[in-house]
């Protein structure tokens, strides 16, 4: 069926052909955020179905009389949408389709055959109004793909444009969509939060450009959405309507297929992390299999966990051993709520991720990634230093420190008999920020991020044989104040032969912008006894 004839809108002004826009009409909103482009699919979930309709209304409206349009709506919204529109806007005639409710999924299957059956013209605009559960929950985020590609391919052969607006719970769905932004024009979203209305525009791709990641406050008196000034919106957080959303990367399941519904898998990480920027308080899974991974990951938590705020819940899978102390400390400061262990079964994996719902962030949002990685990263020294050398790196690092890191410092006392290059070629420190002294005969050691529990493991990997083997007694020091100042600012350099061999293969210094520094060739003396074992 047709709506009533309405009066025509000029195209022409003084016989100089004027270029209209089709768009969402939200008054106040720049075009490039809001206009539609010919062969485009564009995509509006929206909480409530009056505001929906609301939207579906207006855009309506802003259709040039002369331009075909079409309507497709679920049963008895048909009426409701062309009853309240003006009388003398919107286009002249209106094609107008209903589909009852227990057809809904098969008849949006063959839609594109029904278009051509029904005789939608070339260069039409095409309204899909109905609610979120037309797509059924079974619906996977693949079976959205084909219908969107095919959809997609059947608009741009007619240059049409098909404007998709759904109401009511939608988060599922949503998540879907942001997995497939490649094959949509735009995205976006309308939903209120403590009676303000806010849109969120995820993507929009237009004539004009394109825009991303934007977020208004609107107005709804006089039936007429329309902008808010920048002045009058305030910084709320939104609705989080994705608390029980997985994310997750598909290497981080072992193999094992989507947990539930609410699982969503992404090939990698860079489209996992694009899918998680409109995620409010879902949980995001993210694997890591190299330790060179690290720095890019941690500039990336700390980017998205500024853009969705604390009640986002983030989660790193160590899938190879690559993550230490440290590293750990790091990726928790930079946004992750918790980090799973190399080795850890998948069911416990499962349970771990479980233990952390309704979990907010708590750590405080360092605006400067750098400086927060300067603060975690450690001094550029290793090896064999002077006395003096080591109780000003001390100094510094404690200094600087922020309490986020534990550091461990020691004294060593060696056997009766046993040499300095004896037992020093006996060590060899392997990471930036791990160095040692010689003072009165006896060696002082500091491991930088290194925690009490760990300290024997590191000690194992510090000495070729068991520490106690070579040394007497150990000391733990809590500090400067347990370091003689003045004998270790008086103590002379280091003698020429003596020195701690170091490992430069494995352990080259990272730089706060992901560059390694140059390789450097180091002395590297060979014991003279074989290791025992």
């Amino acid at each position: 069926m047709t709506a009533p004839k309405r009066l025509t809108t000029s195209f022409t002004q003084g016989g100089t052909l004027r270029l209209v826009h089709i768009s969402l009409a939200i008054g106040g909103l720049p075009d490039q955020h809001i206009v539609l482009r010919a062969g485009g699919l564009y995509w509006v979930t929206v909480d409530h179905c009056a505001d929906a309709k609301l939207l579906a209304r207006q855009f309506l409206e802003s259709i040039p009389a002369s331009v075909p349009a079409t309507l497709i709506a679920s049963s008895g919204c048909v009426q409701d949408l062309v009853s309240e529109m003006a009388p003398d806007r919107g286009p002249e005639k209106l094609k107008l389709f209903e589909i009852a409710p227990r057809v809904i999924e098969p008849g949006l299957a063959t839609l594109t055959r029904d278009f051509a059956r029904a005789g939608v013209a070339p260069s039409s605009q095409i309204l899909l109004f109905l609610p979120a559960s037309s797509w059924a929950e079974t619906t996977t985020a693949a079976q959205l793909q084909r219908w969107v590609e095919r959809m997609r391919a059947w608009l741009q052969e007619r240059n049409a444009t098909l404007l998709v607006i759904i109401h009511d719970e939608a988060a599922l769905l949503h998540a879907q969509l942001l997995q497939i932004n490649q094959t949509l024009s735009g995205l976006s979203r309308l939903y209120r939060y403590n009676g303000d209305l806010r849109y969120q525009l995820h993507f929009w791709h237009s004539d004009l450009g394109v825009s991303a990641g934007q977020e208004f406050k609107l107005s709804d008196q006089g039936a007429t959405l329309r902008l808010i000034p920048q002045s009058e919106v305030d910084t709320q957080p939104r609705v989080a309507d994705d608390q029980h959303v997985y994310l997750a990367e598909r290497a981080v399941l072992e193999g094992a297929p989507s947990m539930s519904k609410h699982w969503y898998l992404f090939e990698n990480r860079d489209a996992l992390l694009e899918a998680a920027q409109s995620a409010s308080a879902a949980t995001v899974i993210v694997g890591i299999d190299n330790s060179y991974q690290l720095l890019e990951l941690a500039q990336q938590l700390h980017d998205l966990r500024e853009h969705c705020g604390p009640q986002l819940k983030i989660v790193v899978r160590e899938m190879e051993p690559s993550v230490r102390y440290r590293d750990e400390r790091l990726l928790l400061a930079c946004g992750a709520n918790l980090i799973v262990p190399d080795g850890t079964l998948l069911s416990r994996f499962l349970s771990m991720i479980e233990s952390i719902q309704g979990q907010r962030w708590q750590y405080t949002q360092n605006i400067d990634f750098k400086t927060l990685l300067e603060r975690q990263r450690p001094p550029q020294i290793r090896g064999l230093v002077s006395p003096r050398e080591f109780f000003e790196a001390v100094a510094q690092i404690y200094r600087d420190s922020s309490g986020e890191v534990t550091h461990q410092l020691m004294k060593f006392e060696p056997m009766p008999g046993i040499s300095e290059e004896l037992f020093l070629n006996q060590m060899c420190l392997r990471r930036f920020g791990d160095f040692a002294c010689l003072l009165d005969g006896e060696l002082y050691l500091f491991l930088f991020a290194c925690r009490a529990d760990g300290l024997e493991p590191a000690l194992g990997n510090v000495c070729r044989l068991p520490w106690r083997d070579m040394f007497s007694q150990r000391r733990m020091l809590s500090g400067l104040s347990d370091l003689p100042a003045e004998a270790f600012m008086k103590a002379g350099a280091v003698p020429a032969h003596l020195h701690i061999p170091v490992e430069t293969h494995a352990t080259q210094a990272v730089s706060a912008t992901g560059e390694r520094a140059p390789l450097n060739p180091q002395r590297f003396t060979l014991p003279i006894s074989e290791p025992q074992s």
